[in-house]
């Protein structure tokens, strides 16, 4: 499986949406939507950096990687 986004969930938790995060990083929503969705290919640090400073920013507490992205090893996730 690999590294996974935990973001649909962090979202919700903190109670916003994903349009909401893309109008306030200022980033295109689609971008958004993938990372959710576990289906980016590739994300730049740059953008990984703005959408990280926005959400610390939007809920108004510290976020750390753990926060937003998981490693499940591939043997693992046959166990799911």
């Amino acid at each position: 499986m690999g590294i996974v986004f935990k973001l649909e969930e962090l979202l919700r938790e903190i109670g916003i949406t994903k349009n909401a995060l893309a109008r306030e990083a200022k980033i295109r929503p689609n971008t958004i939507y993938e990372m959710c969705n576990n289906t980016s290919k590739r994300i730049e640090f740059k953008t990984f950096n703005t959408v990280m400073e926005t959400l610390i920013r939007l809920s108004g507490r510290p976020l750390t990687l753990h926060d937003v992205l998981e490693y499940i090893p591939d043997n693992e996730s046959e166990k799911h």
